[in-house]
């Protein structure tokens, strides 16, 4: 009995040992969480100065949080950088809102956004040089570099990238209509090769997000052609993460038709949420591995509204049943690595049921999780995650409203079980149902449209503790291998440089040579001539 509490004590000290060794650098595990925000609106930076709105955050486990640091509010006249101001929705200072967020230990993503409103353009005759563009963005992201390089890790270049609005705010920036310019992708590589230089080289670990590729527009601009031909220009190597941008969804997770253009994964995932991810995922092993982040995850309120009339019940029942759901297909199915939720507190959305579900999942749902237990998927939908030494088991019926049936989840057997609803105020014990496991290794339930989130731990304590440590080393290599690949990547970004430098040096040389020789040539054939 002591032998066996000396192993397991001193497996204990071993645990925290190295979950304190991984803690350490917070950028190892910074994508713990499957889960982010995005302040698309720009809401929260817009009201930093409120410290209430990020206690909220800090409250529901947000980790992360995407914030939009325009160009055009940032350097109004060349050279000048400004990062606080007043705007129509409020003032900006990310100095603040920086500090706000290192203080709850929220990890900002800085989307360089917008374009130089001081460049000389005029829409739609005349946009801004891309000579000019391309030069003094260089200077624009060292100068937030310079400013913020200690607080952020994450920086996305650009937004929509495959977006012809998005491509006339960069081109016409200063337009008072809704410009619109067809994308650039020579252009945008050139940006994004400068940015990756730039950003690793003052850390080699901070990540490069692709600006995100926007799903459920004009098919000849698909998220698949941009990077095939990103890939072309060889600017794969300058980003870490790609970014897909969703738009608002109008129908049942399972049913969600987010992409009309008709491209299919190899293998499907069952969900018409899923599939355009999965074969973006696809195309992505083939071409170089990527990590795959998904934004703007969204429901349309009418759509809400009017589901809730059909379930009698309320809309912010159907939002957060139905974001909970949506989040554990993408997470579990479509190879998606992370999913962000729009944000958007002006609006009232996400409401506080989903936002408490929010809560919940984000302490328990992890990328790529097991979801080859589909149980009746034309019925049911069962999702199975582990994280942190857990296993966690997303479970609801596709359809019937509040109908409940019954469900038999197998392979579960040395778990201790406790079930709850996904927006319940506390993933406790004493909040849950004990939830008992057969001889068979089995467990049961009545569900549900709303979604049942099952957590358990193996009762065994020297195996929870194993799962624990074999998770935390897991999220830690992958970090350590971002970082590496990182620097790796700097490396040859900056031999590059220093190769064409060389060739520059060489080429000038021997200008120098030729130039001199025919100098010399001249005056010896004028000598000649005065002979």
């Amino acid at each position: 009995m002591r032998k066996f509490l000396f192993k397991t004590l001193c497996l204990l000290l071993a645990a925290v040992a190295l979950f304190a060794w991984f803690r350490s650098d917070a950028s190892v595990l910074a994508a713990s969480s499957a889960l982010g925000v995005d302040d698309s609106s720009g809401w929260l930076t817009s009201n930093s100065q409120d410290s209430k709105a990020f206690d909220i955050l800090e409250s529901i486990n947000v980790n992360m949080l995407r914030v939009d640091m325009p160009w055009n509010e940032i350097e109004l006249s060349q050279g000048a950088y400004i990062w606080s101001y007043q705007t129509d929705e409020g003032y900006k200072d990310y100095d603040q809102l920086f500090a706000r967020l290192e203080k709850r230990g929220i990890q900002p993503v800085v989307v360089l956004s917008g374009g130089p409103a001081y460049l000389s353009h005029l829409y739609p005759q005349q946009p801004v040089s891309s000579e000019s563009l391309l030069e003094n963005w260089k200077n624009y992201v060292r100068a937030a570099v310079q400013q913020y390089g200690d607080q952020v890790d994450y920086w996305q270049i650009g937004e929509a990238l495959n977006d012809t609005s998005a491509w006339g705010h960069l081109m016409f920036p200063a337009a008072t209509t809704d410009p619109q310019a067809n994308p650039n992708i020579e252009l945008y590589a050139e940006m994004l090769k400068s940015a990756y230089t730039i950003i690793k080289s003052n850390g080699a670990g901070d990540m490069i997000i692709l600006g995100d590729l926007v799903l459920g527009g004009d098919c000849s601009n698909h998220p698949l052609f941009y990077l095939q031909n990103l890939d072309e220009q060889e600017a794969w190597y300058a980003f870490d993460i790609i970014n897909i941008s969703l738009p608002a969804l109008s129908a049942a997770p399972e049913n969600a038709a987010i992409d009309s253009c008709g491209f299919s994964p190899i293998q499907s995932s069952g969900s018409s949420l899923a599939d355009p991810i999965k074969a973006i995922s696809d195309f992505i092993e083939e071409t170089g591995e990527k990590a795959i982040w998904v934004q703007d995850l969204a429901y349309d309120s009418s759509f809400l509204t009017a589901k809730a009339a059909e379930r009698v019940t309320l809309p912010e029942v159907v939002e957060s049943d139905y974001m909970t759901r949506a989040s554990g297909i993408l997470l579990a199915t479509s190879g998606a690595d992370k999913v962000f939720w729009n944000y958007a507190p002006e609006t009232g959305q996400p409401a506080v049921i989903a936002l408490q579900s929010y809560a919940n999942l984000s302490k328990t749902l992890s990328a790529n999780g097991n979801s080859a237990q589909l149980i009746n998927s034309q019925e049911f939908t069962s999702l199975r995650f582990r994280n942190n030494g857990r296993i966690s088991i997303l479970a609801w019926r596709n359809q019937g409203g509040d109908e409940a049936q019954a469900l038999v989840i197998p392979e579960v057997a040395g778990y201790k079980l406790f079930g709850f609803s996904t927006d319940a105020e506390s993933l406790k014990t004493s909040k849950g149902i004990k939830m008992d496991v057969d001889a068979g290794g089995s467990t049961a339930l009545m569900l549900s449209e709303r979604p049942v989130l099952i957590s358990g731990r193996p009762v065994d304590m020297k195996e929870s503790l194993s799962m624990m440590l074999n998770d935390s080393a897991a999220q830690a290599s992958q970090g350590m291998q971002a970082k590496l690949s990182g620097w790796a990547q700097l490396q040859k970004a900056k031999a590059a440089d220093q190769l064409g430098n060389w060739v520059a040096e060489q080429q000038a040389s021997l200008i120098d040579i030729l130039r001199s020789s025919f100098q010399q040539w001249l005056r010896q054939s004028l000598g000649l001539a005065k002979q």
